[in-house]
Order: structure tokens, then sequence, then C-alpha cells
């Protein structure tokens, strides 16, 4: 009884595609880490405007309005499995969401993310030109907030050679209102 020539063709073929399947599933682990900092980073600049549109001016024992929007910044970024938080921005908006110059405060990390606490180790670069005591949220000219994240990302398995790449989001959002009669 001879062999059928066919027999070994399924070998063959499997050798062959199934490198090609492992390639395509490092790929898209590596796009899905990057994705899944890439929220990350999304929700910790909501999170920094949030908390920055409701504290608006606040300043009581030491801590301000800035320190505040760090905390939930340096916390929600805790999730940040595969990148670096790089640098926090805090800045007064135009009606086009753009910077104001002379009106942005940045911040750069001065140490790991202190994330088991609310203190911050997010230290200011260029002396922060837009206090917290000078925002406005008295009726009708409020301020608009804004805050940019900038994260790094680096590939994980190495299997392609993805250079780091820093990236940024940003969110902005009107100062609210004092609600409490504290103006």
């Amino acid at each position: 009884m001879r062999a059928s020539p066919e027999k070994g063709a399924s070998l063959v073929e499997a050798s062959i595609v199934i490198p090609v399947l492992i390639l395509l599933a490092v790929g898209l682990s590596e796009i899905g880490f990057l994705v899944v900092d890439y929220l990350t980073v999304s929700n910790s600049a909501r999170e920094g405007a949030r908390t920055g549109a409701a504290a608006a001016n606040f300043n009581q024992g030491g801590i301000d309005a800035d320190d505040l929007i760090l905390a939930a910044v340096e916390e929600s970024a805790c999730n940040l499995r595969f990148g670096e938080l790089e640098e926090v921005q805090i800045f007064k908006a135009d009606s086009n969401g753009d910077p104001i110059t002379g009106s942005v405060n940045i911040y750069s990390p001065t140490g790991a993310l202190a994330c088991s606490n609310a203190a911050t180790n997010l230290g200011c670069d260029n002396g922060c030109p837009w206090a917290p005591a000078g925002r406005d949220r008295v009726p009708p000219t409020f301020d608009d907030l804004g805050v940019e994240v900038t994260f790094s990302h680096s590939d994980i398995t190495g299997v392609f050679p993805f250079p780091t790449v820093n990236w940024s989001e940003t969110a902005i959002m009107q100062i609210e209102p004092d609600t409490r009669g504290t103006q």
C-alpha cells in the first residue's frame, strides 16, 4: 500500500499559518495594551477637569484646587499598566478650548506615583502662573479649565520594534458656580 502524497500537506500548511497567527496575536495584544493605557489617560484627564471645575478657586489648609486636580489625575492614572505619566497641564482655556498664553500650569512627576494615598508627587515646572485663587466662578463669566495629561508608552513584548511614543489627552470644562455660598 502506498502513502498518499497529500498526507504531509497539512503539516506544511500548519507550519506556515501558525507563526503568522502568533505574530498577529502578539501585534493585536500590543495594540490592546496601548488602547488600555490611552483609555486610562483619557479618563484621568476627564477626572482632573471634573475635579477642577468643582474645586475652581479652592484654597484651604495649604491645599488648593491644583492639588485636588493632581490628586484626582494621579489616582486615576494609577491604572496605567504599560505606560508612564509624563506631564499634567492645568490651563485656562479660550472659547475654542485652546490654552491661553500665560495661563498654563505645568506639572511633572518628581517620583513614583503615590497610588495608595491622596498625596501627589507632581511638582510645578513653570512657576504655575494661573493661580487657583484667580479662577472666576462668579456668574456669568465662568472660566474654562483644561487638563491635559501626557504619558509615554513603549512596546511590551519586544517582538515588534514599536518606538516609545508620547500620547496626550485633554479635557475642558467650565468652572462651576459656588453653590455653598463661600464666594
